[in-house]
């Protein structure tokens, strides 16, 4: 990684954990969007937290980071950022996490003190054609890595997108034999090189042409950096974010103020 790349990623995780980022909704089940879906529209978010409180009434709203830059950047913060994580999530009672990042996933089963449920099965069965404000139309669908076994997921966002109107065409490789975006476990800042080439490769996966769609933001964020054209299924579903980064991150944050 280097020195700017550093530098940025070291400010990221410690804006990420500090205190006023940290909001985290009081009772026992949170959405938890994960930082990079934090830079969408906070309204796309409240939407889906809608949307989940049928299934989950009273349903709340965290802010905060997995830590899973930390494990593979910063490993000597990691376990200090993770305890502080846990903390706050025993402070506000928290027993349920439902989570839209692939990644933020994953490291949160690594607690092995919380429910983790994804929230694409959620969705599937409680979003309705009423509810839909995206534009539908022509897309192709990268399933992530870390998604790449769980094939209920899959087929909850499929079903998701033929909701919403959209005319699917599947990548060359999809499901269980999906490629990564190049940015796994950090690879993106770690081994930029590796990450381009495997990144190339996923790209030549995706029919030219149509935009890519994804459930995971920090892979869709990958592919922009390449110039291609990229929707979140959140998008799809309950409208294009006009503006993504920090200024709707720190909004969605401060609603989630206990």
């Amino acid at each position: 990684m280097n020195k700017s790349g550093n530098l940025g990623m070291g400010l990221h995780q410690a804006l990420s954990f500090s205190k006023p980022m940290m909001r985290v909704s009081r009772g026992e089940a949170v959405f938890w969007p994960g930082c990079a879906l934090m830079g969408l529209a906070p309204a796309i978010l409240e939407r889906t937290r809608q949307c989940l409180e049928r299934a989950e009434p009273g349903i709340g709203l965290s802010s905060c980071c997995c830590g899973q830059p930390s494990r593979y950047l910063f490993p000597g913060a990691h376990q200090a950022r993770q305890e502080k994580l846990r903390r706050r999530l025993e402070q506000q009672g928290v027993k349920r996490i439902y989570t839209a990042c692939p990644n933020c996933t994953k490291e949160l089963e690594g607690l092995g003190e919380y429910q983790v449920l994804p929230i694409w099965p959620v969705l599937a069965e409680h979003v309705g054609p009423e509810d839909i404000q995206g534009p539908g139309g022509p897309a192709t669908l990268h399933d992530p890595c870390p998604m790449r076994k769980d094939a209920i997921c899959q087929q909850a966002v499929r079903r998701l997108l033929a909701l919403a109107d959209v005319t699917l065409t599947e990548a060359a490789r999809w499901g269980e034999n999906t490629r990564c975006c190049g940015n796994f476990h950090m690879m993106r800042a770690l081994d930029p090189d590796k990450s381009r080439v495997m990144r190339q490769a996923r790209l030549g996966d995706l029919p030219a042409g149509l935009p890519i769609v994804s459930y995971c933001e920090g892979c869709l964020d990958a592919f922009r950096g390449e110039g291609r054209r990229t929707i979140h299924v959140l998008e799809l579903l309950f409208g294009q974010s006009q503006s993504r980064g920090w200024g709707n991150r720190w909004a969605f944050t401060r609603k989630g103020k206990a």
